[in-house]
């Protein structure tokens, strides 16, 4: 998890600077909120995990109601923290949008270093 949110940070941070660069001041606030959205996405992700591997049943059933309230737990936590980003605060939907989808792809990019990392070894 270390090195997902490693990731993460840096694309947030270079998806800061390119708006900042590219769009002016007025976006940097709905880049950084949708970079810390997914950022708190992950750590609710990782904090599921931990309470997983200490309550490490071996009931399957338990465990896989547990992935299950974990999946929704992080979904209602995406939807009501961009609703409140877009709605209630109206911040700029595309910059809040795209460093939001951009974090999330340091899903993808940790699981591919990791399976580079195992195959070389």
């Amino acid at each position: 998890m270390n090195r997902l949110f490693s990731i993460q940070v840096v694309l947030v941070l270079l998806g800061i600077v390119i708006v900042w660069v590219t769009l002016g001041e007025a976006s940097i606030t709905a880049t950084l909120y949708g970079g810390a959205v997914a950022l708190a996405n992950s750590a609710l992700l990782s904090l599921r995990m931990n309470k997983k591997s200490e309550v490490a049943s071996s009931d399957p059933h338990t465990t896989v109601i547990l992935l299950y309230v974990s999946a929704v737990g992080r979904f209602l936590l995406v939807l009501v923290a961009l609703s409140i980003g877009l709605g209630f605060l109206k911040l700029a939907p595309q910059p809040l949008l795209g460093m939001f989808i951009v974090a999330q792809l340091g899903y993808y990019i940790a699981a591919l270093s990791a399976r580079k990392q195992v195959e070389s070894t």
